[in-house]
């Protein structure tokens, strides 16, 4: 939870036209200048950053990764800005989307959560 000084800080960054994404050392979104719909991960409580740094790139070692913890899977990998990390859709397979799946849908979900999880145990 942020605190009432930090708060006070982003309202000024913001105040200033700078947009402001605040994350926790769990690697929690805490606040975000533009939060998306509730059709997006960054609005669940399962939703993490996470680092996600390439082996190969020892120039992109600040790279995130959004997991989601409910299904133990990464959403999406190799996020370089601060500006990819909000308004992550919902993936097929979330438990929470909201709404049925068509058959061809619930193919595409089982094959996505597969690899997100492979993805997910990779790291």
């Amino acid at each position: 939870m942020l605190s009432k000084k930090r708060l006070r800080e982003i309202k000024e960054h913001e105040k200033n036209g700078m947009s402001v994404v605040a994350i926790s050392n769990e690697g929690k979104l805490e606040y975000a200048t533009r939060l998306g719909e509730s059709g997006c991960c960054d609005q669940c409580d399962a939703f993490r950053l996470l680092p996600d740094p390439a082996p190969d790139d020892w120039f992109r070692d600040g790279d995130m990764k959004a997991v989601c913890l409910e299904v133990n899977g990464v959403i999406e990998g190799s996020l370089e800005n601060s500006s990819e990390w909000t308004n992550i859709e919902k993936p097929l397979y979330c438990p929470k989307l909201g709404r049925k799946l068509t058959e061809k849908e619930k193919e595409e979900a089982d094959r996505l959560l597969k690899y997100a999880k492979e993805r997910m145990k990779r790291s």
